[in-house]
């Protein structure tokens, strides 16, 4: 984790928002050597990222009717 002071950051501060997103590191910024903000890149979910998250998977109804009672009064 990188910190910077805050002026510096200011001064060069699209330098640092591209470096944040391009790596995904965090950038601490500083006020008199105290930490007082940190820089997050926010990741996209993809459907990449759910892989193997899911392990079990069950379903109560059939899964090919609608949910709502009713729904099909909508289209006739």
């Amino acid at each position: 984790m990188a910190q910077v002071g805050k002026r510096e950051f200011l001064q060069k501060a699209s330098q640092y928002l591209k470096e944040v997103e391009e790596t995904g590191a965090i950038l601490t910024i500083t006020h008199h050597n105290q930490p007082t903000l940190q820089l997050v890149a926010i990741k996209p979910k993809t459907i990449k990222d759910l892989a193997g998250t899911i392990k079990e998977c069950s379903f109560l109804k059939n899964i090919n009717r609608p949910v709502m009672e009713g729904f099909e009064e909508w289209f006739s």
